[in-house]
């Protein structure tokens, strides 16, 4: 029975595919209106190909390429998953020493027309060797779904959109997701491809002892800038949002719901586009106009959408919002200034992440307590400092809030502000500590 490979594509890896195509053809065609653009583009095609080349040809030489009678079990499943894909031909899968390096790949020394191959490090491999074939299987089956679906070829399009901020990263971390899907729809072991995920967060023996709640709840702790910017960055998604992921699609029980991470995202995104060459201003505010809109409303840069937003309470979401008659209003029906919902948060908190220095003031005249912490151990100072916002920093100071108050990772507003290099604040906080 033939499988609709459509549905095991991710979302949104055709409409950033389309974002991707768009701005690395306004960018060679810039380069190329100019002899020094070029002369540019040309030299580094053609040293990018060379080294690639050469590269390939001392794995072809000095790796080990799988074959019936070279580790024939790997050979025979390889071949079974390439058959089962509907590839063509049954790329060569060659296996390289790796110095302790857990890591596969698959390319294509000519990006459109030439032999396709998938690179296993050997460390990875060895896991074969202690009876964990499946999890080497997964590995395999991901890398030949990015032959399936061409990804090599496309990246060689799309190439030039990895300089515009964070728009070939999200397409990348896409493919990844899809490559996870296929391979899991291919394999049938969704509880062994989460193994195999396992192994390159803490290596090929103590991934076994990994309590994977706790894992997976890692990455609610942590939040912040620098931590939203290394996902934006990244060419492939958080562990623990790919392991969400995989049990969403295979219909497992879901071992923790993961946090959005929005709180940067638009800060970051007009920055980058502010940083674009001039002649690409245009093409920047389009971009990254359409990525907020999707970010927000479609989550292109979050998993899919099983994980759903806190649920919070019509007081939060007005105090959010900035409706400041609307609070009044459901303070004097009775609403508690200091309800919090399912995370911690209070209504005082929902108006530190807007900004809203007067939704702010209103909250704290009718009795908010600037001094409740959420879950993570955020009070609305902490997130102020997060934000670098020194005009509701100094109305909570006022109220009695704790500058020396340490959140779930032992950070103070003061730690905060000092990492940033923010000196406005920190003489704030100076004032009141």
């Amino acid at each position: 029975m033939k499988t609709d490979q459509t549905k095991l594509v991710h979302k949104h890896e055709e409409l950033l595919f389309v974002f991707c195509l768009i701005a690395s053809l306004a960018i060679i065609l810039s380069l190329l209106l100019s002899v020094i653009g070029a002369v540019i583009l040309v030299v580094l095609g053609l040293i990018t190909w060379f080294s690639h080349a050469i590269s390939m040809a001392h794995i072809q030489v000095n790796g080990v390429r799988l074959r019936e009678t070279q580790f024939p079990s790997l050979y025979e499943r390889t071949k079974q998953i390439s058959e089962a894909m509907g590839l063509k031909k049954m790329p060569e899968v060659y296996i390289v020493e790796s110095g302790g390096i857990l890591n596969a790949f698959a390319t294509r020394i000519f990006s459109q027309f030439g032999k396709d191959f998938v690179i296993l490090y050997s460390d990875f491999v060895e896991l074969a060797e202690d009876g964990r074939e499946d999890e080497v299987e997964y590995v395999i089956a991901h890398e030949l779904a990015h032959i399936k679906r061409n990804h090599i070829g496309k990246n060689f399009y799309v190439f030039p959109a990895m300089w515009v901020p964070f728009l070939g990263e999200a397409y990348s971390r896409a493919c990844e997701y899809t490559c996870d899907r296929m391979a899991v729809h291919y394999t049938q072991k969704p509880d062994r491809a989460i193994q195999a995920l396992l192994v390159f967060a803490a290596g090929k023996r103590l991934f076994k002892n990994i309590q994977l709640p706790e894992f997976l709840e890692q990455y609610n702790e942590k939040k912040g800038f620098l931590v939203t910017l290394m996902e934006l960055v990244s060419t492939h998604p958080p562990l623990p949002k790919r392991i969400a992921a995989i049990e969403n699609f295979a219909g497992l029980p879901e071992t923790a719901k993961l946090k959005k991470s929005t709180k940067y995202v638009l800060i970051m995104a007009l920055g980058a586009g502010i940083l674009l060459p001039a002649a690409f201003t245009a093409l920047g505010i389009y971009a990254f106009t359409s990525f907020e809109t999707a970010m927000e409303d479609s989550g292109i840069l979050e998993d899919d959408s099983e994980y759903e937003d806190v649920e919070n309470t019509p007081l939060y979401k007005a105090a959010e919002e900035g409706n400041a008659e609307e609070v009044t209003k459901l303070i004097e029906e009775g609403a508690d200034p200091n309800e919090q919902n399912e995370i911690g948060e209070t209504p005082l908190a929902g108006a530190v992440y807007s900004g809203d220095s007067k939704m702010v003031a209103i909250l704290l005249e009718n009795g908010a307590d600037p001094k409740i912490e959420d879950q993570y151990g955020y009070i609305p100072l902490t997130s102020a400092a997060e934000l670098e916002d020194v005009e509701i920093a100094k109305m909570l100071l006022e109220a009695g809030s704790d500058p020396n108050h340490e959140n779930s990772d032992g950070l103070t507003a003061f730690d905060i502000a000092q990492d940033y290099g923010n000196e406005e604040f920190l003489e704030l906080l100076n004032q009141y500590n």
